[in-house]
């Protein structure tokens, strides 16, 4: 028996779609594959259906033997068809088709009468790039975005250059061998990451930081370049901070400008404006100031304004020139640092051009969005002073800098935030972090936020990839339980003694701190240097455990419990050096640290894609603590 495919508008994702189809069907139910030219002849039928609904729509209908998945935009039809996937079966546990369990069912999987039709939770569901990346952990990543329900891909900055610079240059790992990309090499690299975005009809998010260099004339390809001098003939352009007018750190991203010279503002809109027009396969072209804080022009004329104010005029003025120009790109705008203050006066004119984007880069992850006593707990706004401003760490403030921006922005918006980015390594189970992320997904529609896209490392997935599959699964529906979704994660990835894993995990989080790794709250703490060396105990304890696991497993779930040996290996040591610094013995903390350090850098190459040296060496030492020896 051959199974036929249908699809129809053969545009690059509908052909992708097909071949998808192709593979896995052939590998659920043994048969052979082929694609076919006509819709009636074909046993799957894969359609694309336009309609008005801004979030993307599927269904599928089998019967008799026959299915049809139709959706409403081209990656609707592709989230569809894995969504058909998942429901015989599949589970799409961690980037990489080594890492997936696709049940073998026969033909008989066709026979029953199954029909699904869905809209998803949620607009805006995606990733933005940062750590340390491969082409291959970028490009396996953007496959397995729509396998869990994800629409959107993020690249910081021009093209991906910082992130594949920090990998193959080996930063913070010497005991690899690194090497420098040339520029061809890394637009060729970038180039073919464009490709795997389009291929899969992923929003395509873009820039980000960059735009005040590029106005000072340092490239926005190069991310957070620095050493750089100004040349005086550009210092009229630069923010006066503290009577100087100079880059800030010698570093342009991190720079802010005179946002009341004119020439500001021209220059800038110009430089975006031919971006745009360069760049039409971006669906949203993000317009942030610099990435630092306390950082902002402090001569007469601005001292006149809120930055906010100056941010929203800016704004106003590069929507002027983008219609100049015929070009309907949508522009995301920037909650963060200063601009997290909303503006006293200003508006934006043409809400439809626009997309806020609230980053509340400071936040605890030790309790949700759905925590909050939104009756009583949240303050006014603090007020701002120029370059003085604190970041909050309680959702209560950061939220009421977010109802502060809704009084004045009614339009399209969501939440960019960083559970991976950096709190992910205070769980050392991942458990509470993945539950977090549940409860905050499904409270988004209650804060007016159309969605969520996720700053963090692509390379997180050590214990496990459970906090992003449960991001993607629950965005794409939010009325899907975190104990639903855990259940199913676990049973696929380690099988008959998924329940003791869980239960391990779930202690270790509980043990765990977020806040404690990044650098809320004191570094001495005799109940967290307790909780602390609990785990080490807990880890120690479950050895027997893996052991059996390892004996018993193949496949995908031998290689889950492999990555759970070496992760008990390892963050044992991370926690006992917790536990020393917590407990006031930071030189013996440090030591043990350089014991894990040196550990995950030698063994980096058989984990790679699921733990990234580089980004937890950054945080562990800019935030937990930790002395960094390459420095």
């Amino acid at each position: 028996m051959s199974i036929t495919i249908f699809s129809d508008q053969q545009n690059q994702t509908t052909l992708f779609a097909n071949q998808e189809a192709q593979y896995y069907f052939s590998k659920m139910t043994g048969e052979t594959t082929k694609a076919v030219e006509n819709s009636q002849a074909a046993d799957i039928v894969l359609h694309v259906v336009p309609d008005d609904q801004a979030l993307d729509h599927v269904r599928y209908d089998q019967f008799h033997g026959k299915v049809t998945i139709v959706g409403n935009r081209p990656v609707a039809l592709l989230i569809g068809l894995y969504q058909y996937l998942h429901d015989q079966g599949a589970r799409f546990l961690r980037p990489g088709r080594a890492n997936e369990v696709v049940p073998k069912l026969g033909t008989a999987m066709l026979q029953t009468e199954q029909h699904y039709d869905h809209t998803a939770s949620y607009k805006h569901r995606g990733v933005c790039i940062e750590g340390a990346d491969s082409l291959e952990n970028i490009v396996d990543f953007i496959d397995w975005l729509p396998k869990n329900g994800f629409n959107s891909f993020f690249i910081q900055f021009a093209n991906p250059y910082t992130f594949l610079k920090r990998w193959y240059g080996h930063q913070f790992n010497h005991s690899l061998t690194g090497k420098d990309l040339s520029n061809d090499e890394i637009r060729e690299m970038s180039a073919k990451v464009d490709a795997e975005i389009a291929k899969r009809d992923l929003r395509h998010h873009r820039v980000g930081h960059g735009w005040t260099g590029e106005v000072l004339g340092y490239s926005s390809e190069f991310g957070w370049e620095d050493g750089e001098k100004l040349p005086e003939s550009k210092k009229s352009l630069v923010a006066e901070v503290n009577g100087k007018r100079d880059l800030i750190q010698g570093t342009p991203i991190f720079t802010n400008l005179d946002m009341s010279n004119p020439t500001v503002n021209q220059k800038m809109a110009q430089v975006i404006v031919d971006y745009a027009r360069q760049h039409s396969e971006v669906d949203y072209l993000h317009v942030w100031l610099s990435d630092g804080d306390n950082n902002v022009c402090e001569c007469d004329n601005c001292q006149k304004v809120l930055p906010s104010d100056q941010y929203v005029e800016f704004l106003n003025y590069l929507d002027e020139q983008l219609t100049a120009a015929g070009l309907n790109t949508k522009i995301c705008f920037l909650l963060y640092h200063e601009l997290l203050f909303a503006p006293e006066s200003a508006t934006i004119k043409h809400p439809e051009r626009f997309v806020m984007m609230f980053a509340p880069i400071s936040r605890t992850f030790e309790k949700s969005y759905a925590d909050v006593d939104y009756a009583h707990g949240i303050p006014e706004p603090t007020p701002y002073v120029r370059n003085h401003t604190t970041l909050p760490n309680s959702l209560e403030e950061n939220l009421s800098f977010l109802f502060a921006w809704q009084k004045m922005f009614k339009g399209d918006s969501f939440v960019y935030d960083y559970p991976l980015g950096r709190a992910h390594y205070g769980d050392l189970g991942y458990m509470k972090i993945s539950q977090i992320i549940s409860r905050d997904v499904q409270y988004l529609s209650k804060l007016h936020l159309n969605g969520y896209i996720s700053c963090q490392e692509l390379r997180a997935g050590f214990p496990t990839t459970l906090p992003n599959y449960v991001m993607g699964r629950t965005l794409w529906d939010k009325s899907l339980s975190y104990q639903t979704l855990r259940d199913e994660y676990f049973k696929a990835a380690f099988g008959s003694r998924a329940h003791q894993v869980v239960d391990y995990l779930e202690r270790i989080s509980a043990l765990s701190s977020s806040d404690y790794f990044n650098a809320i709250g004191p570094r001495v703490n005799a109940n967290q240097a307790a909780h602390f060396t609990a785990i080490v105990d807990n880890m120690t304890k479950f050895l027997p455990e893996i052991q059996a696991g390892l004996a018993a497993s193949t496949g995908v779930p031998h290689q889950n419990w492999r990555i759970l040996d070496y992760h008990r290996q390892v963050f044992s040591r991370l926690a006992h050096a917790l536990a020393l610094q917590a407990g006031g013995h930071q030189q013996e903390a440090e030591q043990e640290w350089i014991e894990f350090e040196d550990a995950i850098k030698l063994h980096e190459p058989a984990f790679q894609q699921e733990l990234d040296v580089y980004r937890i060496t950054e945080v562990a030492t800019n935030y937990a603590g930790f002395k960094n020896r390459d420095d």
